[in-house]
């Protein structure tokens, strides 16, 4: 009779509803000696990894120092002062990416606007510097492109995480996300209201929109939006639907609503997007 070793091997994912990120450019490049990128304020997360050289990293109350193998985090919204060395000036492989998961990501690198640099293990610059190549390589706009390139940025992220050994952090609130996330994905073909999702959470509407802003850098409605325009993109790449058709099944009114928010959101109107993906 055969022997059977009971055991267990699992994997919850809490995280499973968590909201998009996307690349929005990518790029390398050598400074010449003393050049200042800035000043300037970035609407979006940009990572650096920095090959070669050093410079600096000012903002308005300190000045990071940055070298060979440093990760550089520049955070949205944010006055910031890159200076390439005028010895040795930097050269840079970096991505910029947004999203709801954006800051729940680099908080779990440990980088935030107080601490933008983090010094990597010289054994892993390799490394490293072959993941962020990855997401240069599959540069594009079309779908396929976007997609590859998210791909390569958490695959990037994921190692980074791995040595730096940090968990996702967990802000005020994070124990009504999930529940909030789920309604959400349940509902969001329908008139769904942040009433109805604080009540299914289990929270005020005012708590609840404190532990999105908290979690997600975001707020319920948008991250609302932005789940109806991804589950939207999907309907567009079956092509088979029109635009009126696609707004009603993803919870907008009417199909020019959509076609506005969907620019707003995407960059580029559902039409425009729609033909990508034959071309």
């Amino acid at each position: 009779m055969a022997t059977f070793v009971p055991y267990k091997n699992y994997f919850y994912n809490q995280f499973h509803g968590m909201a998009s990120l996307v690349v929005t450019a990518v790029g390398k490049e050598q400074s010449p000696p003393g050049f200042v990128h800035g000043p300037e304020v970035r609407p979006v997360y940009s990572l650096h990894f920095c090959l070669k050289g050093k410079g600096t990293l000012r903002t308005s109350n300190k000045t990071h120092h940055v070298g060979v193998g440093d990760l550089l985090l520049i955070c949205p919204n944010i006055k910031v002062y890159p200076k390439a060395d005028r010895q040795d000036p930097w050269e840079l492989s970096w991505v910029g990416f947004v999203g709801s998961d954006a800051r729940l990501l680099t908080d779990a690198l440990g980088l935030s606007s107080l601490n933008p640099v983090a010094h990597t293990s010289e054994k892993n610059w390799p490394t490293i510097e072959a993941l962020f190549e990855k997401i240069y390589v599959n540069r594009g706009d079309r779908p396929s492109h976007i997609v590859a390139m998210t791909g390569a940025l958490y695959t990037c992220i994921a190692y980074l995480m791995e040595q730096s050994c940090n968990s996702f952090p967990q802000a005020p609130g994070f124990e009504y996300i999930e529940a909030a996330l789920q309604f959400i994905a349940d509902n969001y073909s329908t008139k769904i209201t942040v009433d109805e999702i604080a009540k299914a959470a289990g929270i005020s509407r005012s708590c609840l929109y404190r532990a999105f802003m908290a979690n997600l850098s975001t707020s319920v409605q948008e991250y609302v939006t932005e789940y109806r325009i991804r589950a939207s993109c999907t309907l567009l790449e079956q092509g088979d639907l029109g635009l009126k058709e696609v707004a009603y099944r993803c919870g907008f009114a009417n199909a020019l609503y959509y076609s506005q928010v969907f620019k707003r959101v995407m960059g580029v109107p559902p039409t425009r997007y729609r033909a990508h993906l034959s071309t």
